[in-house]
């Protein structure tokens, strides 16, 4: 393994010699690898998965136009400050982005972000500020982003109504005793399905502007200091087209959980309003530029956001799980009434969630 990296990572602009490597295990799609060096920075060596990235030079390639507009917008700092802030990744000896090997795998390579850590769960409400800063930042330094540069990575990845109709046809595929363990879980889609269309209602009907959004903003794709500050929203393979209810809410589906999406004690699932409230106060420090319209649909997204998820949930156990990795055989079920749950418990805290963001604006 060592020679191999070693040798894909002598394809790009590096300018000291391999040292070691270390396999990060950060993501769950990627292959990703810490390229250590004589002389610093260090490095990022990342091989795409073709199996679930269909377009991984335009991947590549979009992950760079972002990076290069973020850059631009804070030339104001040093270069080491910079990269401490944005993704930067580093050019191909032939001028390209990207390295393909002899296997046709695709390799990209970004600077590391030295004295950085990563958190699964908030630890508490500055950590949940500090997110909700930085998802904020983001989307506002990308406001004026030219969308028509970006390639669609996953077509239809937040689009509710094109996972409801792939729900229908796991439906009319399943067994007859997965349709009766669920047909709980399956009242509750048709019956909370109309509502949780709102968004994409919004964008069909133009009342929701399109811009560049990240959409995959959990916490444990934020960076931050050891201090606790938030320093870089990083793993920008889905950034595309969007609407920024995807980036708000998507961060409080994971960070306002009190438990594991997987958790099949739905007694301990709550939705915890103090970290809301900290990463919206956060959120709105940082994001300046928010419409009426985006405004007035900010509180059901909180609510859709988890729904989709627990729909993908379920339709892959109807359909013998075979989109999401399990670990046991109930897995996705578990995962899908743990989604519904917390998407129960924000009903329940509903008119309290609107109040509060009707304070910020």
């Amino acid at each position: 393994m060592e020679n191999r990296l070693k040798s894909v990572i002598n394809k790009f602009e590096i300018h000291s010699e391999f040292e070691s490597y270390q396999e990060l295990n950060s993501g769950h799609i990627n292959d990703t690898f810490l390229i250590k060096t004589k002389l610093k920075p260090q490095y990022v060596l990342q091989k795409v998965n073709r199996t679930v990235f269909k377009k991984p030079e335009e991947l590549i390639e979009n992950k760079v136009w972002v990076s290069n507009h973020l850059q631009d917008k804070l030339k104001y700092l040093t270069q080491d400050e910079i990269q401490q802030k944005v993704l930067c990744f580093v050019k191909a000896k032939d001028n390209t982005f990207f390295y393909e090997d002899e296997d046709s795998n695709i390799w990209n390579v970004s600077i590391f972000i030295e004295n950085s850590v990563t958190y699964l769960k908030a630890k508490n409400t500055q950590i949940a500020f500090e997110a909700g800063k930085i998802i904020g930042n983001f989307l506002e330094l990308t406001k004026d982003f030219d969308i028509s540069k970006i390639t669609t990575i996953l077509t239809d990845f937040h689009s509710v109504t094109v996972r409801h109709q792939q729900f229908k046809k796991a439906l009319q595929n399943a067994s007859e005793s997965k349709i009766n363990k669920t047909k709980g879980l399956i009242a509750f889609v048709e019956n909370s399905i109309n509502e949780m269309l709102t968004i994409d209602k919004a964008i069909e009907q133009k009342k929701l502007p399109l811009r560049l959004t990240h959409n995959d903003t959990k916490i444990s794709n934020i960076l931050f200091s050891k201090e606790g500050k938030a320093l870089c929203l990083i793993d920008m393979d889905t950034v595309m087209k969007g609407v920024l209810h995807f980036d708000y809410s998507d961060a409080i589906r994971a960070l306002c959980n009190t438990v594991n999406e997987d958790e099949a004690n739905v007694e301990k699932i709550e939705f915890n309003f103090q970290f809301f409230e900290s990463y919206t106060r956060g959120f709105f420090q940082e994001y300046k530029s928010i419409s009426h319209e985006e405004l007035k649909l900010l509180p059901i997204s909180i609510k859709i956001l988890p729904f989709l998820m627990g729909l993908r949930f379920l339709t892959d156990y109807l359909s013998d799980d075979v989109y999401f990795k399990t670990k046991y055989k109930k897995h996705n079920l578990d995962r899908a009434i743990n989604q519904f749950t917390f998407v129960e418990k924000i009903s329940k805290q509903f008119h309290k969630i609107e109040a509060f963001i009707q304070t910020l604006k």
